[in-house]
């Protein structure tokens, strides 16, 4: 009787094991279907404000899915959120907006590699990377991610970071001050 168990086991075991994987996989992709859904409203629910109606959460959202939306319309794959990306951009955007200085190094900061090497994202032992950087700034609807995103694509440098096919990651910084913006997107790639 035992070997009849086993049997049976044996039988159920691998139909289990596909159920499961099948199970998983839809799970998987409900849940990527969830979070492009999100990430695709962010875009029109937060694209359009101004410096002093969006959150920095918000308007960090807002574009990155405006610069992934410009990458999919040219044929390129999204930027992952980069967490460390986000933390040098975050800190950048703060430091302009704190002093006034509107640049990619401003006084009392490091360089880009720099602030970038400081939040670990060009550390630990690369054997290769890339970075590039975009700031912008704007008041009232000039300051909104829509309107940002969209003066970076009429720039041709800074169309060709968003459009790089070098990189793979990015982190966005905003702050606001009443109704100026002031923004910075760091793009990277790093490999081991």
């Amino acid at each position: 009787m035992r070997d009849i168990w086993v049997t049976r086991f044996a039988m159920r075991g691998p139909l289990l094991l596909v159920v499961l994987v099948t199970t998983l996989a839809l799970a998987f992709q409900a849940t990527a279907a969830t979070e492009q859904a999100s990430a695709g409203s962010a875009c029109t629910r937060y694209g359009d404000h101004g410096p002093a109606r969006i959150t920095p959460k918000h308007a960090r959202q807002a574009v990155i899915c405006l610069i992934n939306r410009r990458r999919d319309d040219h044929g390129r794959g999204h930027l992952n959120r980069s967490s460390r990306l986000t933390r040098a951009a975050v800190r950048h955007s703060r430091h302009m907006r704190n002093t006034g200085c509107f640049s990619h190094q401003c006084s009392g900061e490091g360089s880009v590699y720099t602030r970038l090497k400081s939040a670990g994202y060009l550390s630990g032992g690369l054997s290769r990377w890339a970075y590039g950087e975009n700031i912008g700034w704007g008041d009232g609807f000039r300051g909104t991610p829509k309107h940002v995103v969209s003066a970076w694509m009429k720039s041709s440098a800074h169309r060709s970071n968003i459009l790089s096919g070098t990189f793979r990651d990015i982190g966005v910084g905003f702050a606001g001050r009443g109704h100026r913006g002031y923004y910075t997107a760091d793009f990277g790639m790093r490999a081991g």
